[in-house]
């Protein structure tokens, strides 16, 4: 990838995060700008861009860490709910080219409306419009743009 940069140069790959735990593969760090508090990542130490370039062990060990987090930052903040996500790309809002992934504690009233959670960051997303029979609204399709 042209203009990606190297683990010499990546916000990830240098030391000196606050970790909350870690395992061989992988450290959870709070995030520099928390969404909410107590929100961190779960880093891969190897330098990949893309959650598709785990392997299935790497998988494994994200999920186990992630899950490790959940209950220290639960038995910490006592959230109400849990947002976790990747953003998978540049149009997708990656700003970092190094894979990691979301853990944000969730409170009610953190946000006036949570209808809709992560389908808040595309266009198409109207939780006013989501009443009754949820069949019978139309799916846009690629092809339909």
């Amino acid at each position: 990838m042209t203009g990606a940069p190297t683990p010499g140069d990546c916000l990830f790959c240098v030391p000196g995060h606050k970790i909350l735990c870690e395992s061989m593969r992988f450290y959870a760090r709070f995030d520099t700008f928390p969404a909410n508090c107590g929100h961190v990542e779960i880093v891969p130490r190897r330098h990949i861009v893309s959650l598709w370039e785990l392997s299935p062990d790497e998988v494994f060990e994200a999920w186990s860490l992630l899950t490790e987090a959940r209950a220290l930052l639960d038995a910490e903040h006592h959230p109400d709910a849990w947002t976790v996500g990747v953003n998978e790309g540049k149009a997708a809002g990656r700003s970092v080219d190094h894979l990691h992934i979301h853990l944000i504690p969730r409170f009610h009233g953190d946000v006036p409306d949570p209808r809709g959670g992560v389908r808040r960051c595309a266009p198409n997303c109207r939780p006013d419009e989501w009443g009754g029979d949820l069949s019978a609204h139309r799916t846009v399709h690629l092809e339909d743009r």
